[in-house]
C-alpha cells in the first residue's frame, strides 16, 4: 500500500495547519476540506467537528484518505468541488490547505463562500506566484520585501532537521506554478470576501480567514 506521511511528520502543509484549525468557530457542527488529499487536516479537524467532508478529484488519494485508520466516520467524497452538488449554507467550516491554486480561484471562492452557513467560517492556506515584472516595476519597496520574504523561507527550509521531513511514497497531483499571484488573491478576497484577514507567511503560503456575515 502507498505510504503517507503521518501527523507527526513535517511537510509544508502540515505546518500550517493550525492556522485552520485555530480558526474553527464554536459549535462548529459540519466542516468540508476542499482538496482533502489523504486527508491529513480532516483527521485533525474531526476532534473539534461532529461532520468532516473531504473531497478531492484524485482517486488515488481518496482511496489512502478512506483506508486511513483515523479516518473513522468522516466522508470522503470523490469528485469536482466546483461541480459537486452540495446544498448552499451547509457548512459551519469551509477549508483548503494548497488546493485553491488548482481551480479557477474566483469561481472556487465564491462556491466556497455559498455552501458557508452565516456565521461559518472560510479557512484557506494556499499557494501563489511572485509578484510580476510589471508589479516590480509599480512598486519597488513591495518587490523588494517580497524577494526578502522568500529568502527567508529559503533559510528556513533549509535549517530544518531531516529528522522532521516527512517523505512520501505516493505524490498527489500537482499544479505549479501557481497560476495566480499573492496580489491577485488579495483583489479577489477584497472582491468576494470582504473583511477577510490576508496574510503572507514563510514557505510560499498565505492565510485568508473570513467569516461570513449573519
Amino acid at each position: 500500500m502507498d505510504q503517507i506521511p503521518g501527523e507527526d511528520g513535517w511537510s509544508h502543509n502540515l505546518h500550517y495547519h493550525p492556522v485552520v484549525l485555530d480558526a474553527v468557530p464554536a459549535g462548529c457542527q459540519r466542516a468540508l476540506d476542499v482538496g482533502c488529499g489523504t486527508g491529513a487536516l480532516t483527521r485533525r479537524l474531526r476532534p473539534a467537528v461532529p461532520h468532516v467532508t473531504g473531497i478531492d478529484r484524485d482517486v488515488r488519494s481518496v482511496e489512502l484518505a478512506r483506508a486511513h485508520p483515523g479516518a473513522g466516520d468522516i466522508a470522503y467524497v470523490l469528485g469536482d468541488f466546483l461541480a459537486w452538488p452540495a446544498e448552499p449554507e451547509s457548512f459551519g467550516l469551509v477549508t483548503a490547505v494548497a488546493s485553491l491554486h488548482h481551480m479557477d480561484a474566483a469561481a472556487a471562492l465564491e462556491r466556497m463562500r455559498d455552501l458557508l452557513r452565516p456565521g461559518g467560517v472560510l479557512a484557506i492556506v494556499g499557494l501563489a506566484r511572485g509578484i510580476t515584472p510589471a508589479e516590480v516595476a509599480l512598486v519597488v519597496p513591495a518587490a523588494t520585501g517580497t524577494r526578502l520574504h522568500h529568502l527567508a523561507a529559503a533559510c528556513a527550509r533549509r535549517r530544518l532537521p531531516a529528522a522532521r521531513t516527512a517523505t512520501e511514497t505516493y505524490h498527489p497531483p500537482v499544479v505549479w506554478p501557481p497560476p495566480t499571484t499573492y496580489r491577485d488573491v488579495r483583489q479577489l478576497a477584497r472582491r468576494l470576501l470582504p473583511g477577510a484577514r490576508y496574510r503572507r507567511h514563510l514557505y510560499w503560503r498565505y492565510s485568508l480567514i473570513w467569516t461570513k456575515p449573519a
